[in-house]
């Protein structure tokens, strides 16, 4: 057994030994240089003939690269939303506030220029209520002066009692009969302050028209009789004179300074005026019905069933003159002898 072991061993440390051999051979063949390429040359080109070379353009400059950051554009701007009329007149009248504080002739020219209506009304409203300081007229007589004479002149009454705006007014912004209803108004205003500037600024109106003057220093009789009168009583013209006169006259008569009412067909004094020739004579009293009338030493005429105006007209004349009249007192019958009264006409004059 021992024998066979023996031998087994032997045959495997024989085997060990051939294979080693062989691998040793085999490592050695790997380690030998490897033959390296040979080179071949490749055939030449043919040469070409020389080409003309052309002078290089000159270069043009280049235009810097675009950065590939491109900056972020602001969103476009959005139109302002329009305005609404409201909106738009509000705008309109803070505007003509401000032109207000300034030049006026070029506060109305602006307001001239204005197209649309109710934008000019608005406009010009604006100014005539910043130069008087809300000291307006109440809107039913402003109204009606606008449909009388139209809105520029409606407006410009409003100036009246400041006569420089008000002529400046009248001459930018009005004309004609317009023109001539503001002046006669502002005339009119001044006769408080300034009645002799007030007839000065109609005189200048008349163009031909006296109606204008005479409606002025009529009202100057109405408010102070005596100073009118003196006014008049110094014009150099006697055409104008006269003229004035008559206006005077017109609303400060001569007569007796009764006032009258018509009643059951008579005329009746309603009452007397302080100071005129029936208040100073004592021998009327109001209630006194007038039965007849004498003119100086002329017949009576009878009374009964006349027109007032026509009693009126009868009563009135010249200062000095002699008026005759046949009077009832207020509780006598009308059966009742009447009394006669003889008084002397004179000038009826006012004073507010």
């Amino acid at each position: 057994m021992k024998v066979i072991l023996a031998l087994i061993c032997l045959v495997a440390v024989v085997s060990a030994g051939v294979i080693a051999s062989r691998l040793g051979a085999l490592s050695g063949g790997l380690n030998q240089r490897q033959p390296q390429p040979v080179a071949v040359a490749e055939p030449e080109e043919p040469a070409l003939p020389p080409r003309r070379v052309e002078p290089a353009a000159p270069a043009r400059p280049k235009a810097p690269a675009a950065s590939n950051h491109v900056p972020a554009q602001p969103p476009p701007a959005q139109p302002p939303a329009p305005l609404d009329k409201a909106e738009r007149l509000a705008q309109l009248r803070e505007t003509f506030r401000a032109l207000a504080k300034g030049g006026p002739k070029t506060a109305m020219r602006a307001a001239k220029q204005l197209t649309d209506e109710v934008e000019r009304e608005a406009a010009l409203l604006t100014l005539v209520t910043e130069w008087t300081h809300g000291e307006l007229q109440p809107p039913q007589r402003r109204a009606a002066a606008v449909a009388n004479f139209g809105l520029e002149a409606g407006l410009g009454m409003e100036l009246a009692h400041t006569p420089e705006m008000a002529v400046l007014w009248a001459n930018e912004l009005t004309e004609g009969q317009g023109r001539a209803a503001v002046l006669e108004h502002t005339a009119l205003a001044m006769l408080g302050t300034d009645p002799a500037g007030a007839v000065a600024l109609s005189q200048g109106l008349q163009s031909g028209d006296r109606s204008i003057f005479d409606s002025v220093i009529g009202n100057w009789a109405q408010q102070d009789t005596d100073a009118a009168l003196q006014y008049a009583e110094q014009l150099s013209d006697p055409t104008e004179r006269d003229a004035a006169m008559k206006a005077i006259q017109s609303v400060a008569p001569v007569g007796i300074g009764a006032e009258l009412r018509m009643q059951d067909g008579l005329p009746v004094i309603n009452r007397l005026l302080p100071g005129m020739p029936a208040d100073l004579g004592g021998q009327l009293q109001p209630g006194d019905r007038i039965v007849a009338m004498a003119q100086g030493n002329n017949a009576f005429v009878d009374a009964r069933g006349m027109a007032l105006v026509d009693v009126v007209q009868a009563i009135r004349g010249v200062p000095g003159s002699l008026l005759q009249l046949q009077v009832l007192s207020a509780d006598a019958p009308p059966d009742a002898t009447p009394r006669a009264v003889a008084i002397f006409r004179g000038q009826i004059k006012f004073k507010r």
